[in-house]
């Protein structure tokens, strides 16, 4: 449970809730360049399972907080013509990758229901022409819109294998939901749910956001209470992030009616509170599950991972996305498809692929790669485990480092001892600084940072 001091305080937030990266990757994706001579799809021939994601930019309507990338349209014939350059591009993969087993297949966006039930077969019955569908144990998962998901579609994910539903939920709350044009109510996604559970959906999810301009503690609390009665296996619970100079929808959102930072960490704290003692476990920075459910379990085992699409899973040795603006990952680093829809479909026309930057990892990558994600998943470090995967003591390899620990230490963010390091109750609230501390990239660069504030 959260306990008093366990929250930060106004002086900690001041000097942590600047701006961090989400460490979804390692290096992060705005490092990505020209890859030039650099094959890091090449290692997806020494792979033992894969995952697939598949991006689906399509929206009915234009929801203001929105910062993903997306085509706000009601002519269904781009959705179509779309779906015939990506199942091009999926089968550029069918000599490139292992024939292995795909445990999980994510399909996100967007809006992935904007396709119908005849697209959306002729989807997966399309990747079943490249890549094995047919594993054991798969997850394959959907993000929906509540608002225009039909019942009867929910029978259709089923046949096709989906067994984890997303719903977009975001506020209950009727003048947040005006203020972010995004109106849903509680009945409809009640509907959607028990339809959800009566088909089989292994795990049914919600998205919610807290720091929405109009939201207050109260109204938060009355969105959680209606949560709590719908009970669904996993929450994600986001941190608004305004930047309006960047995404032009939420210039439409009024700034002055933003929450402020210490208005945010009240809703955030509430939230953790209340959730947890509804029965669901804290993974991370955004991540709840009931305890019961398989990623709850996953993070008591120390087996959590992360990707781009937050807390996973991930029992796979390498990532392929297909789509606008997806990102794939093999052993060797990271390749990134055009985001425009444009360029996305004039280059799959052109030469099957979209790929226009990436990164080749190096040894001293993986290492911090390694390093990150256990601060991110596991909240910890084993010193021994880092100094054998860098050839070097803990203390020695990452002496530039210690010293940009040493404020985190003295601020009772983080304590070790000979054999580890780990984040305490207080230092959950800023992991990614903690995490940024290893990051050899930003401790370097120059440039104002394009991240999100951690508070």
């Amino acid at each position: 449970m959260v306990q008093a001091d366990s929250v930060p305080s106004a002086a900690l937030l001041n000097r942590y809730g600047s701006s961090c990266p989400r460490y979804t990757s390692y290096p992060t994706a705005d490092r990505f360049g020209a890859l030039g001579g650099a094959e890091p799809w090449a290692a997806l021939k020494d792979i033992r399972a894969l995952s697939l994601y598949v991006h689906i930019p399509f929206c009915r309507s234009l929801c203001y907080f929105c910062a993903c990338n997306k085509v706000v349209t009601q002519q269904y014939g781009l959705a179509s013509s779309y779906l015939e350059q990506l199942l091009a591009e999926a089968r550029s993969y069918r000599d490139r990758v292992a024939d292995v087993p795909v445990v999980q297949l994510h399909l996100g966006g967007g809006t992935p229901t904007f396709l119908n039930d005849g697209d959306l077969h002729r989807l997966v019955e399309g990747l079943g022409e490249t890549f094995n569908l047919g594993g054991e144990g798969r997850e394959y998962g959907i993000e929906a819109d509540p608002r225009t998901l039909e019942l009867e579609s929910l029978a259709t994910l089923r046949e096709l294998g989906f067994n984890r539903l997303s719903l977009g939920i975001q506020d209950f709350d009727l003048t947040v939901q005006r203020a972010i044009n995004r109106i849903c109510t509680a009945e409809q996604v009640r509907e959607l749910t028990d339809e959800a559970r009566r088909q089989g959906f292994e795990s049914i999810s919600y998205d919610l956001i807290y720091g929405l301009p109009h939201q207050n503690l109260d109204t938060l609390r009355g969105t959680i209470d209606q949560v709590m009665e719908l009970a669904p296996d996993r929450i994600a619970l986001y941190h608004y992030a305004h930047l309006p100079e960047r995404f032009k929808a939420q210039r439409l959102i009024d700034t002055d009616a933003v929450p402020g930072a210490a208005e945010k960490v009240e809703m955030q704290l509430a939230a953790v509170q209340a959730l947890e003692e509804a029965g669901y476990d804290y993974l991370g920075m955004d991540h709840f599950a009931r305890r019961d459910d398989s990623m709850a379990r996953a993070a008591r085992d120390g087996e959590l991972q992360r990707n781009f699409q937050g807390y996973t899973l991930m029992p796979a040795d390498a990532l392929v996305g297909l789509g606008a603006s997806a990102i794939s990952y093999s052993a060797d680093g990271y390749w990134q498809n055009h985001h425009r829809l444009k360029d996305y479909n004039a280059a799959i026309a052109e030469r099957r692929s979209a790929v226009f930057r990436g990164w080749q990892l190096s040894a001293d990558d993986r290492l911090r790669q390694y390093v990150i994600m256990e601060l991110m998943c596991r909240l910890s470090l084993d010193k021994s485990e880092v100094a054998r995967r860098a050839g070097a003591a803990f203390d020695d390899y990452f002496a530039a480092e210690r010293a940009r620990l040493e404020p985190l230490k003295a601020d009772g963010l983080i304590e070790e001892d000979a054999d580890r390091l780990w984040i305490t109750p207080l230092g959950r609230w800023f992991v990614r600084h903690v995490a940024a501390a290893f990051d050899a990239y930003l401790a370097r660069r120059q440039e104002t940072p394009r991240y999100s504030k951690v508070i």
